[in-house]
């Protein structure tokens, strides 16, 4: 029987644990990969944001309670006179499925998972325009994933990801609203997954091989501390095990709360995957579809440490 708030109440136990499980390389939202949208002016830091996570594959291949749980937490380290920023991230992820045939993930008298994740990586953002707030800005990231199996039916796997894209000015339209504009941010990243030779490594490479990654963020507010939050972020990579081309799917709307660089959001998230390398020996990928409750802050501060 699928009991996915007595699992979800058992994972959060595990992840707030000192052998808390980390990262998997979901979608970054503008200002994690584009450190200049989060950052509030020069100073260290100059800004940081924070997430947590829960998500249930409603629909899988097989009727288990496959979930995950992810938190983490992405400081702006660098801001050079709204020019040149540089921001990191580091995340955990509890995996819980898919599973093998036949297994089962979790249940109320035995909670098992599957695996544990760490994602962590740094992410820079330059304006190449005469006016840093209206410019374009080039992005670039390095970061790496490692994936650590609680059980023998699964894989070890870690990758590293380098990535170079371009992201716009935040725009707005519809300026003659009473509460504000409506404003649009969006990305596009294109790059490469891989587990390099001087790491040494005997792991397998991912599945994942070239990637391109969009995002565009929509925020309409309706009061001056109540907005409505809106994000899409498609992906399209090639699988470097069937030599073809195949595509991931992440969405979330919901509210965000507060006034100027002091924002919470309460956001309802859909994603529909076939990134999959957990099981040894599969022949294709999982497909994992399912919803995701995202809670996720952010504050800024300036030179002297105190909150803009």
């Amino acid at each position: 029987m699928r009991r996915p708030i007595l699992a979800a109440c058992a994972a959060a136990v595990l992840v707030l644990a000192p052998r808390a499980a980390f990262g998997k390389d979901f979608p970054e939202p503008v200002p994690v990969a584009d450190p200049l949208a989060a950052s509030a002016g020069p100073g260290l830091p100059a800004g940081l944001g924070a997430a947590f996570e829960y998500g249930n594959y409603l629909f899988s291949h097989d009727d288990v309670d496959s979930f995950y749980l992810r938190v983490g937490a992405s400081p702006v380290l660098f801001d050079l006179d709204g020019r040149l920023a540089l921001g990191a991230n580091y995340e955990s992820v509890l995996m819980c499925g898919p599973v093998p045939s036949g297994d089962t993930p979790a249940n109320v008298a035995a909670f098992w998972m599957n695996a544990v994740q760490f994602e962590y990586g740094l992410y820079a953002s330059w304006a190449i325009g005469t006016e840093a707030s209206r410019s374009m800005r080039v992005l670039a990231e390095y970061s790496r994933t490692s994936q650590h199996p609680l059980r023998t039916a699964y894989s070890e796997e870690a990758a590293d990801i380098l990535m170079l894209g371009i992201a716009s000015p935040e725009l707005a339209l519809m300026p003659d609203r009473g509460a504000g504009p409506l404003r649009l941010r969006c990305y596009l990243r294109v790059g490469w997954r891989g587990l390099f030779g001087f790491w040494e490594s005997s792991l397998p490479e991912p599945r994942v091989s070239w990637v391109a990654k969009g995002a565009v963020e929509a925020e309409l507010p309706l009061t001056d501390s109540f907005a409505l939050v809106a994000r899409a972020y498609p992906e399209i990579f090639v699988d470097r095990r069937a030599n073809s081309i195949d595509a991931n799917l992440f969405a979330e709307a919901g509210a965000s709360i507060g006034r100027g660089a002091l924002r919470d959001e309460l956001l309802l998230s859909l994603y529909a995957t076939r990134d999959s390398d957990m099981l040894k020996g599969a022949a294709h990928p999982t497909f994992e579809a399912g919803l995701a409750l995202r809670l996720s802050a952010s504050r800024q501060v300036d030179r002297t440490g105190a909150i803009k």
